[in-house]
């Protein structure tokens, strides 16, 4: 059997394509902006850090906003994110753990929980649900949103409190469940749920508090949101650099004016 040079050189063009495509997925390429990953609570306070970033620098970053758990799972199946922004710490200890990380996890900021309805609502909004309790007991409510407990920290910070409030089997056949804490705040904005639980950071934002009646639940009643940082291996300059950017006098400055209570080491 014979065999052309014009086969043997359309079968390397298909050795080699594949072999290219087969090395470069997972993986951004160099001159690409490196790809973030951050809890949904983040969105605003890192779309202006990267702003900055980008002015202070002329560099860019991709961001890609979700559910914590959401996040950790798609890094653990090699989606090409950089750097992870989580809305706690153990999700980045156990991305560490597994080794997926560059260096150790650290803690940048502290969330808080909020309490809303929407403007115009009938509930009355209080930290210590009082109004809650008798909208519910006057029938007042049909939804409560949350999101999600099993991937969202803020969805578990809210089960908490409502368990605290001793209001957690009663509002469990309402509940109006987010993905992640953002469609959460969607739900209570729009009037979709006439009371929900969402982030400090986007009841305070420009684009939220307009829409919505808020209050701060007692950090008491569930466990700190502490938010933690890790970088993920093989992390390109420019995904380190806007870490460090994030964690430094500019990024502080907006994490503070965003709600959040950021550690001084």
């Amino acid at each position: 059997m014979s065999v052309t040079l014009g086969a043997l050189m359309r079968g390397f063009a298909i050795c080699v394509f594949a072999l290219t495509v087969a090395g470069t997925h997972g993986v951004a390429r160099a001159d690409e902006p490196p790809a973030i990953a951050a809890a949904a609570s983040l969105r605003y306070a890192i779309d202006e850090i990267a702003k900055g970033f980008e002015k202070d620098t002329g560099k860019s970053v991709k961001i890609t906003y979700g559910a914590t758990g959401n996040l950790v799972h798609q890094i653990e199946a090699s989606a090409p994110f950089q750097a992870l922004f989580a809305a706690d710490d153990e999700s980045v200890k156990k991305l560490a753990k597994g080794g997926l990380t560059d260096g150790e996890p650290v803690v940048f900021a502290r969330g808080q929980l909020s309490v809303a309805t929407p403007k115009g609502s009938a509930v009355a909004v209080d930290p210590a649900l009082n109004g809650l309790k008798q909208a519910l007991a006057a029938g007042k409510v049909k939804h409560v949103a949350i999101a999600n407990a099993e991937t969202a920290p803020y969805g578990r910070a809210a089960r908490e409190s409502l368990q605290k409030a001793g209001l957690w089997d009663e509002v469990q056949p309402l509940l109006v469940v987010g993905e992640n804490i953002g469609q959460t705040a969607t739900f209570v904005s729009t009037g979709a749920a006439e009371i929900g639980f969402i982030a400090k950071s986007l009841a305070i934002s420009k684009e939220i508090e307009p829409k919505i009646t808020s209050a701060i639940v007692p950090e008491s009643w569930h466990e700190p949101i502490d938010h933690g940082l890790a970088l993920i291996k093989s992390a390109s300059p420019t995904a380190k650099e806007f870490v460090d950017y994030v964690r430094g006098p500019k990024g502080r400055a907006v994490l503070e004016a965003s709600g959040f209570a950021v550690p001084t080491s």
